[in-house]
């Protein structure tokens, strides 16, 4: 099949001739003899099929089904949220509400506050970084915690919800993951790095979740010694076109949750430096476990000390791998970085999420914060992803805000860390448009800005991109969204 006239981001016009589920040859258009099936896409644009290399597909999945407190100004307008989720829920398991965004809330979200919205409805609000969750009492008891006015945080966070959705049927579950996955097809996605907390892998393994998608499933440091006796080792095979993926820990927590490892306390009277969750002769440990098994390293690590200390394991170890969300970065490990190969796996949209954050409680190092082009400009490879449920699964808006640095009317946040267009979708689509690569492409509807564009108007810019219609999704040649002709 040959895929005739297609316009590649750098405008050239071409010819992509397609064999079985590869890429037998791009040309100039019209420069060689067809001998099969011509599709004629007159000049449509087309790029390699996009990636997402940070989900947590069935938190995503689950996501997309609860109702979201992500809009509440106020714990008291979340509350008042729950309310109306509480009346509304079938029961008889948990009510489970996502997007909180305590940190920042002027009032706090208190156990007291939540009873009197829900009473005996188990409620759990969950934070829009997963890292915090919010119980009434009712829940508390449920789960065989002791009722308390605060909040599950970091590792009890994470138990918590893998708790409650461990209460859910398992079809279910596995039924919105699909639906999931044929949603972001329509937006050019043909693959998922999933890192969900509760066994990933055995989540693939089992075949329920029937998915043209590519998935690489990771492994957190519990599931070390299951990986070992199912006999799988790093990229083999699971169900479909899943295989297993990388080695995930998370070695401190979050910005919103106050909890990111930082070098200097965080301001506004906030004394913390934030939470070791993994680190030192442990961290070692897992890295080198890891690397028996073939995994190669994800370390979640947020705040500057939290990635400076992800280098040095990996130097010490001798481990390659990858920095995720590497959010707060000081100057100097950024050609550290360079030097030892380590892949930034950062989620653009947070950047525009957290500026108001990051002014209150990193004012003093914002300089150091979201860095993507002084990462490309250094030599340290960049891969993009949303770390959904954080964020939406849909690559264009983090090539948008990577590109633009902004969306809706936003000034434009530290424009001077932007990235060309090209580079934002070659950190997206780990294949390119050429001969031996596989047949992984998506054919978009509508010309992406130039960068004259998007100098001349970054917001107008940014809605063009976020809104980027897509007309087809192919994976490994064939068409698992839209039509070609």
């Amino acid at each position: 099949m040959r895929l005739a006239d297609a316009r590649l981001l750098d405008g050239s016009l071409v010819d992509i001739d397609l064999a079985g589920e590869a890429i037998a040859r791009v040309s100039p258009a019209g420069s060689t003899p067809s001998a099969g099936e011509r599709i004629a896409l007159d000049g449509a644009p087309v790029v390699p099929g996009l990636w997402d290399a940070h989900t947590h597909m069935a938190q995503w999945a689950l996501f997309r089904a609860r109702p979201s407190v992500l809009e509440a100004p106020t714990a008291a307008a979340a509350a008042l949220a729950a309310r109306e989720a509480a009346v509304a829920h079938p029961g008889p398991g948990p009510l489970v509400l996502v997007g909180m965004r305590d940190g920042l809330w002027p009032d706090a979200p208190t156990a007291a506050l939540l009873d009197a919205a829900t009473g005996d409805v188990p409620t759990l609000v969950v934070s829009s970084d997963v890292h915090s969750s919010w119980p009434n009492t009712a829940m508390a008891r449920l789960l065989g915690r002791e009722p308390a006015d605060a909040l599950f945080r970091e590792e009890e966070a994470f138990d918590v919800l893998t708790l409650v959705d461990r209460m859910l049927e398992t079809a279910a579950v596995d039924r919105l993951v699909v639906d999931a996955l044929a949603a972001a097809a329509a937006r050019g996605v043909v693959g998922v790095v999933d890192l969900d907390f509760d066994d990933a892998v055995g989540a693939w393994l089992r075949g329920t979740r029937r998915t043209p998608a590519r998935v690489r499933a990771g492994v957190y440091p519990a599931g070390l010694d299951l990986l070992a006796e199912r006999g799988l080792r790093g990229g083999d095979a699971l169900a479909g076109r899943a295989q297993v993926g990388p080695f995930k820990v998370i070695t401190d927590g979050s910005l919103g949750t106050r909890t990111a490892w930082t070098a200097e306390p965080y301001g506004h009277d906030h004394a913390s430096h934030g939470v070791v969750n993994v680190g030192g002769e442990e961290l070692d440990r897992l890295l080198v476990r890891a690397g028996e098994l073939g995994l190669d390293a994800a370390i979640h690590a947020i705040g500057d000390a939290a990635v400076t200390a992800a280098i040095d394991a990996l130097e010490r170890t001798g481990r390659g791998g990858r920095i995720e969300h590497a959010q707060l970065v000081a100057a100097a490990d950024v050609p550290r970085m360079a030097r030892a190969g380590i892949v930034a796996s950062v989620q653009p949209e947070h950047a525009l999420d957290d500026r108001e954050l990051t002014g209150a409680l990193w004012a003093d190092r914002s300089h150091d914060a979201y860095r993507l082009r002084s990462f490309l400009d250094a030599g340290v490879a960049l891969s993009l992803g949303s770390d959904a449920p954080v964020t939406p699964l849909d690559p264009w808006l983090a090539i948008a805000t990577a590109v633009t640095r902004t969306r809706g009317d936003e000034r434009p946040w530290q424009p001077e860390e932007a990235i060309g267009l090209e580079e934002a979708v070659a950190a997206s689509a780990p294949t390119s448009i050429r001969a031996g690569q596989p047949a992984d492409l998506v054919v978009l509807d509508a010309a992406p800005p130039t960068a004259a564009e998007v100098a001349d108007g970054p917001n107008a810019a940014a809605a063009r991109l976020r809104a980027m219609p897509v007309r087809a999704t192919l994976i490994a040649g064939e068409a698992v969204f839209g039509t070609l002709g």
